[in-house]
């Protein structure tokens, strides 16, 4: 029986990243304007 509580577990782990390497590149393609929207922030700010 522990194999099948290992396997479920691993199988869980797969869709997780599938999934969340789904999300990014769906937010990449469709929101490209996003990524630069802290910037300058990121820059140091306004000067």
């Amino acid at each position: 029986m522990g194999w099948l509580f290992f396997q479920t577990w691993i199988w869980l782990l797969v869709a997780f990243v599938v999934g969340a390497v789904i999300a990014l590149l769906l937010a990449y393609l469709l929101f490209p304007n996003e990524r630069d929207a802290f910037k300058d922030v990121l820059e140091g700010g306004r000067s």
